[in-house]
């Protein structure tokens, strides 16, 4: 089996191999595929994860900015001081010897810099207990930090977007929700079915989501039936959320905020709501989204090119929406607020056991986050332009685009919307800011002059392991990614692995069930398949079927009853199967009978 670091090495050769824009001699070539093997080899992993990233980064700043320096892990160019060795020939072609962006440049050759510089950066490896005390201590000392500025600007533009708020939220109604679980891990600790079961009554969430109305759906029969449960409900005031870590990429752990079991019911419902409603109002319609990317995606490529727009990076976004900034923002809302509030745990249990009491609004991992955040990102700026520039604040919404804590705002109120989102306490990350040059990143769309290059990432680590459904999937994903950017040698290479560890790959198309090589034609498919699998004509199906493998998850029969069976069947809606539970983390490749389309 290979190694990680091997099977990377290997597929940043067959990169380097392909030389899209024809500018590499075979001297420069094996001078640069040396460079990854010995460097590779001497510093091991952390080399393609977070060297070659960190010169990726210093590429997208020359390129957001217009001017490129080097830093200072890898060796400089002979000829000029501002380029490195590495690649030479690449960044010869972007950069002037002064280190400016030239004026003539093919997008090609800067999406495959990207592409051999970012391929491993997002790659999920375990984390070390430095790293995840560095995590910590970050997630405590912002925490700290998050003390309202009063200086007279900053209260003014928080009151004109009070009233902005009041004139969105006035027909909206909290009480019209429908809670509903999470898929993650709860602070409280249920599983499964465990979770619908509830066995804690807050007082926090029961003054404004009642028990008896929000948490069982037979109304008063239920509670006359299940009496002995609600009396036996263990009251509390608040609770705790816990942190935990899980792995992210390179730089670290991701700190996922786990809430109480109650907690994250409501959440869930309120949330959701939240969304819906953002996204069907008249005046956020389009401006504010949770589930379409595709508008940011659009105006980072178009803007890239024409540079009327630029994109915001918000470093600890989640973490730096305070308590304080969300009252002041929906103090004229006084029933959403109320219930804002209420829904959100006041309190975390850290990984060594200290509970910390919180000054964000809602951590990452809260249902409430994303929705809250998105929308005070997005109130916040409009009021601040529509203020300094006495222009109609209808004008202005139309103007900025959040999608969680991406932001797209006109460039020409950069440096205001810069000013106003650290004047309450978020911190723009200056350096991921897309502002001057022919370069915009926003939700997965990374863009040069109008041309996309957003390079194929790897994620999952690669097991070697016959059953790993999720790595399957995955590089059969990546090996895709490559055939649709050119990189045939990288994907045939791949292919080859992958069969070595889990045999004949099938075709497919993009709408196959199953992970495959991808082409246009379901016959063509099909064809291919005759000649790699066994196969069969199912005359109650009324189609040609294959043996090969197709990804499964492990389920077990529901074990719920009674009136906590009926809750699930309800909330579940007609997507789930409340039948059938999925246990979590349990994908795995299984041979059987499957068709093409």
């Amino acid at each position: 089996m290979k190694s990680q670091v091997d099977l990377v090495v290997d597929l940043l050769e067959q990169m380097l191999c392909c030389d899209p824009c024809r500018l590499v001699s075979d001297k420069s070539l094996k001078n640069d595929i040396k460079t990854i093997r010995s460097r590779s080899q001497s510093e091991g992993l952390s080399f393609l994860t977070k060297t070659l990233p960190l010169l990726g980064k210093a590429l997208d700043l020359g390129l957001s900015s217009r001017c490129f320096n080097a830093p200072r892990e890898f060796k400089r160019s002979h000829d000029c001081a501002n380029r490195p060795a590495f690649l030479q020939a690449y960044f010869k072609h972007l950069f002037d010897d002064s280190g400016f962006l030239r004026d003539e440049v093919e997008p090609n050759a800067v999406l495959h810099l990207r592409q051999i510089l970012f391929f491993a950066y997002k790659l999920e490896i375990p984390f070390s207990k430095r790293q995840m005390n560095d995590s910590i201590h970050s997630f405590i000392s912002t925490d700290a930090e998050l003390e309202l500025t009063s200086d007279v600007e900053t209260t003014q533009i928080l009151e004109v977007a009070s009233f902005i708020t009041e004139k969105i939220f006035h027909d909206f109604d909290v009480k019209d929700i429908l809670p509903k679980h999470g898929p993650g891990a709860v602070a409280t600790g249920e599983r499964l079915e465990e979770k619908w079961e509830f066995s804690r009554l807050y007082s926090s969430i029961h003054s404004v989501y009642p028990y008896y109305e929000y948490f069982i759906v037979g109304g008063g029969d239920e509670l006359i039936d299940r009496k002995d449960w609600y009396m036996r409900l263990t009251r509390l005031d608040q609770g705790h959320a816990k942190v935990i870590a899980v792995p992210k990429d390179s730089r670290g752990p991701r700190l996922i905020s786990c809430e109480p079991l109650e907690f994250q019911w409501v959440q869930q419902g309120l949330g959701r709501s939240m969304m819906t409603f953002l996204e069907s109002n008249r005046l956020t319609k389009g401006q504010i989204n949770f589930t379409d990317q595709s508008i940011n995606q659009k105006l980072a490529l178009e803007s890239s090119y024409s540079l009327v727009n630029s994109t915001i990076d918000l470093k600890d976004a989640s973490d730096r929406v305070s308590v304080a900034l969300v009252q002041a923002v929906f103090k004229r809302c006084p029933d959403l607020l109320r219930c804002l509030l209420a829904c959100r745990t006041s309190a975390t249990i850290l990984p060594d056991g200290e509970v910390l009491t919180l000054q964000k609004y809602a951590p990452m991992g809260s249902a409430l986050c994303f929705p809250v955040e998105a929308f005070i990102f997005w109130v916040v700026l409009v009021a601040s332009i529509s203020r300094h520039h006495k222009w109609q604040q209808a004008d202005v919404m139309r103007d900025v685009y959040v999608y969680g804590d991406d932001i797209i705002i006109p460039t020409n109120e950069t440096s205001l919307c810069i000013q106003t989102l650290e004047a309450v306490n978020l911190r723009v990350n200056r350096q991921k800011c897309c502002i001057h040059g022919p370069f915009r990143e926003s939700c997965g769309m990374d863009a040069f002059q109008g041309v996309d290059v957003t390079p194929v990432r790897l994620k999952k680590p690669w097991s070697g392991r016959k059953i790993d459904g999720s790595a399957y999937a995955s590089y059969c994903s990546i090996a895709n990614e490559f055939s649709r950017l050119n990189y045939s040698k990288c994907a045939e290479y791949l292919w080859l692995e992958l069969e070595k560890t889990y045999g004949k790959i099938p075709f497919g198309t993009s709408r196959a069930s199953y992970p495959c090589r991808l082409v246009t034609d379901p016959v063509v498919a099909e064809s291919r398949n005759r000649r790699l699998f066994r196969h069969r004509y199912s005359g109650r199906y009324q189609r040609i079927e294959f043996s090969f493998n197709r990804l499964v998850s492990v389920k077990r029969s529901s074990k719920l009853d009674g009136w906590t069976r009926l809750l699930r069947n309800i909330v579940s809606g007609r997507v789930e199967d409340p039948s059938h539970v999925v246990l979590p983390r349990s994908t795995k490749i299984k041979r059987g009978w499957t068709a093409t389309f």
